[in-house]
Parts: structure tokens; sequence; C-alpha cells
């Protein structure tokens, strides 16, 4: 338990993670650590701010040599007005990115892919359609976000499924990769692959899927 919570806080010490679930006061020992720990006043109040754009309650968890940090703003629970702390349990998105673009690193290492490859080279056919056109996108440009392929994520009915109103009832839908792509597909293209950069899942939906063609599995 010590061991997995040492890289859980690991992990949440590089995000800002908004939080509605229960929250716990944060304990004596993350408390005097934070003492410890110097300050880290620029993090404080970026979580403030988070939190005063909409979300009810955030929390951020840093380990560091000099001790663990612990910053908190807003609520955890908005029925009983608890705050957040450092011990809370939360859904946190876009984790595996880290993990998919070391992956098809690896794979230009071992001389499997290379970065200059089109998606078209591994996915033909499957990104095309409102200006997208997988012939003009590399690899390179999915994993730092230049690829000018549409983020699923900012569909309005997905938002409504999985974010918003209908959360509860769609909560155990589950999106096939070439489900995301399609959906991202009937959506105009954010701009000319190069000319850009915009923050899109759907890049890392397609490296994922290119990860398999490549190797075979996941």
């Amino acid at each position: 338990m010590r061991r997995a919570r040492r890289l859980r806080f690991g992990a949440a010490g590089m995000l800002v993670a908004a939080v509605m679930a229960t929250g716990l006061a944060v304990p004596a020992p993350v408390a005097r650590a934070t003492e410890a720990a110097g300050g880290h006043r620029a993090t404080q109040e970026a979580l403030d701010g988070v939190v005063q754009d909409g979300p009810p309650g955030g929390v951020a968890v840093v380990e560091e040599r000099h001790g663990t940090w612990a910053g908190r703003a807003g609520t955890a629970d908005l029925r009983t007005g608890r705050s957040p702390g450092a011990e809370d349990r939360f859904r946190a998105g876009s984790i595996t990115k880290t993990f998919v673009a070391t992956v098809i690193l690896q794979l230009q290492a071992e001389g499997r892919l290379s970065l200059d490859d089109t998606v078209d080279h591994w996915l033909p056919g499957l990104v095309e359609g409102h200006g997208h056109d997988g012939r003009q996108i590399t690899l390179r440009q999915l994993l730092n976000h230049t690829s000018g392929v549409y983020s699923y994520t900012e569909d309005e009915n997905f938002k409504r499924r999985e974010f918003g109103t209908a959360f509860l009832r769609h909560r155990y839908d589950t999106w096939t990769p070439e489900q995301l792509v399609r959906l991202a597909m009937t959506h105009q293209r954010s701009f000319v692959p190069g000319d850009g950069w915009g923050y899109s899942d759907t890049n890392y939906i397609l490296a994922g899927m290119v990860i398999r063609k490549a190797r075979g599995r996941s």
C-alpha cells in the first residue's frame, strides 16, 4: 500500500486534477511534509484558477526531494461542502498518452516504423473526410499535436453523453478506437497538418492503432 501510494503521488504530482468525489482532509504526515517542502505558491494559484473556471474542486500532489506537497481548492462533496484532500480517489484522463508516445519511439528505435511514416501508410483509408487526409499526416504530427485532426472529445453529443447530463445513462457504453476516429471524421479538421498546434485526443487513438498494427497487439 505504501509503495502504491508513493507511485500515485508521483503521477498525481504531474497534473492538476478536477475532483468531484467525496473528499477527505489532508492527513497530518502530508501536511507536515507540505510545510517542509518550502511552498508551491504558483501551483496553488493555478489550482485556485482551475476551480474559479468551473470545476467544484481540485487537488494537486507533488513528491520531491524535500518532501511531499499537497494543494487543494474548492469543494470535494457538493452535498456536505467537505474540502478535497491528498488521499482522495479521482478519475484522471490522458495518463496513457505518455506510454503510447514512448512505445511509438521504441518502435522507431527498433526499426519497425518511422515518425515520418504517414498515418495512411499504417491505417489506409481511415483518416479521410471534412479536410482530413491521412496521407498528409505523419506519426510525428500525431504525437506533438500538429496533425490538425479534430478531437472526438469536442463533439457536442459525445460530451453530453460522456461528460455531461447523460453520463449516468451512458457510463457503461463502450467505444472502439475505430468508432472514435470515425466520429472525429464527421467534423472539419482543425487546421492543415503542420500549420498549427491543437490538443486532440484522436491523435493518440490513432497512435495506439498504429502500435497494434505494427506489433500485432496493443
